[in-house]
């Protein structure tokens, strides 16, 4: 019986306890059963009175414990703008947590942001919850909050009987600093006239420390950077995609360490550009000749030999597409670049960039794609050179493209050599304009033995004729940047 009792007082881990007092009460009643009625009901009264003072000091140390929950921040926070979302958490591995509040204060004001209660569970030493993650959000405005210093304290309780039952009690205080002002940006120059699939640059003037700067040009963002000699002017390369009907927004937007965003909103007018077609003809000879090559690289393939080339076709060129914009989505601060870009020396354009093509099979239109590149034709497995001085970011195999190399100039801007038939550098390499890379090939889904040529401005392809042309490149790029 006495057992019993020890084991529903304190059940699982205070089962080992439960065993001593066990093996003592049975020491002390096996003692006195020798003895005479009197002694012996004496000694097992005795017993018994003991066994409830070890047991009444047992559920003191467990039920009043007095660990206080353990608060903390997932994430530092310091300064708060119009709206700040802060993520915390409280533990408590004794007897749980019980109750949470959180409160910001500024002077006498005070607000309460969350508050949450936790039902108790049972009667044992552990009723409440042993962790709990939770966040809330500020907005200073709605909040009635001003600019300035204020505090946020976050309170936790337990279920420890302590505290004539309140429990133990947390409390986290951290100041923070509240800051609703944009930063200030003024835009200086921005292109006036660009095409879809052109490039330009936006500069502006910021006077205060940010954390991110740049432009937004129809929900793209530009990654800005600082003019060499230049206090307070940045710049921005941009690019434009070759589908690109309307400029619906484009502002230089700067984010200060608060949250808050400034912007400088501009305008640019599209030049019209004449829609270049082109007719594929696929033929069973060259399906025979290159599906084994994708076959390799994508067993998923299923169906007729059409249907596997519409598969690569589409869904594969997606997959590619998407990689590059991977590998060019973050550029060196710093310019690698200097002067027009080279092209393939002896060679003759086989294919104009934003050329949209229609495959035909059969003389039936199977597929529709647009080619974002110019394609480059000379003697077989002519050298390519680098453009232009920059690092390898990607050295690889990449399905339509076949054997591809890209290079990262710095400032966002990124050329891109494919259907090579050897790749002769690793990504990590800086190259110096007119080094060698590669040598052209049929890699890929080339035809014949030429080189895909690209270039990219933070992810987009953009028109490389622009960047071959020294004038375009001298009055739209590089006098600004000096």
């Amino acid at each position: 019986m006495f057992l019993r009792v020890a084991q529903l007082a304190f059940p699982c881990d205070y089962v080992f306890f439960n065993e001593i007092i066990f093996i003592f009460l049975e020491c002390l009643m096996t003692k006195g059963s020798s003895q005479k009625p009197a002694v012996r009901k004496s000694a097992v009264f005795g017993g018994f009175f003991l066994f409830v003072i070890v047991v009444s000091f047992m559920m003191a140390v467990v039920y009043l414990e007095r660990e206080q929950p353990l608060i903390d921040l997932l994430e530092p926070v310091s300064l708060i703008g119009n709206s700040k979302e802060v993520n915390f958490i409280v533990k408590d591995g004794k007897s749980g947590v019980r109750a949470v509040s959180v409160v910001v204060r500024q002077g006498k004001f005070e607000k309460e942001v969350f508050a949450r209660k936790i039902e108790r569970s049972g009667f044992g030493p552990s009723p409440g919850i042993e962790r709990l993650q939770k966040k809330f959000t500020i907005k200073a405005k709605g909040m009635g909050l001003k600019d300035g210093p204020a505090e946020i304290i976050i309170k936790a309780r337990d279920f420890s009987w302590w505290g004539a039952g309140r429990g133990n009690l947390a409390e986290l205080v951290f100041p923070v600093v509240l800051d609703t002002l944009p930063p200030r940006v003024s835009r200086m120059e921005s292109p006036r006239y660009i095409k879809p699939g052109g490039a330009g640059i936006v500069t502006y003037k910021i006077t205060e420390p940010v954390k991110e700067h740049g432009v937004m040009v129809n929900g793209h963002f530009h990654p800005g950077f600082p003019l060499v000699g230049k206090e307070e002017i940045f710049a921005a390369l941009i690019g434009l995609p070759h589908d690109m009907a309307k400029v619906n927004d484009a502002h230089v937007r700067v984010l200060d360490e608060a949250g808050n965003i400034g912007k400088a909103p501009f305008g640019m007018i599209l030049k019209n550009v004449h829609k270049k077609k082109d007719r594929i003809n696929v033929s069973d000879n060259f399906l025979q000749l290159k599906l084994p090559e994708f076959t390799q690289f994508h067993p998923e393939m299923a169906g007729s030999d059409l249907e596997k080339y519409i598969y690569v076709n589409r869904k594969v060129r997606q997959a590619n597409n998407e990689k590059i914009k991977d590998a060019c989505s973050s550029s060196v601060p710093e310019q690698l670049w200097h002067g027009k870009f080279g092209r393939m020396g002896r060679s003759v354009t086989k294919a104009g960039f934003a050329e949209h093509r229609t495959y035909y099979y059969n003389d039936k239109e199977v597929d529709q794609q647009v080619h974002l590149g110019i394609d480059l034709a000379s003697v077989r497995h002519a050298e390519v050179r680098a453009a232009n001085r920059g690092k390898v970011v990607f050295a690889d195999y990449l399905g339509i493209y076949g054997n591809t190399v890209i290079l990262d100039h710095g400032l966002g801007l990124f050329s891109l050599y494919s259907h090579l038939s050897q790749i002769g550098v690793v990504a990590g390499d800086l190259l110096e304009k007119g080094e060698m890379l590669g040598a052209t090939g049929t890699s890929g889904m080339a035809g014949g033995d030429h080189l895909h040529f690209s270039i990219l401005v933070n992810g987009i392809l953009v028109d490389p004729l622009e960047w071959w042309d020294s004038h375009w490149l001298d009055i739209n790029i590089i006098s600004y940047l000096q």
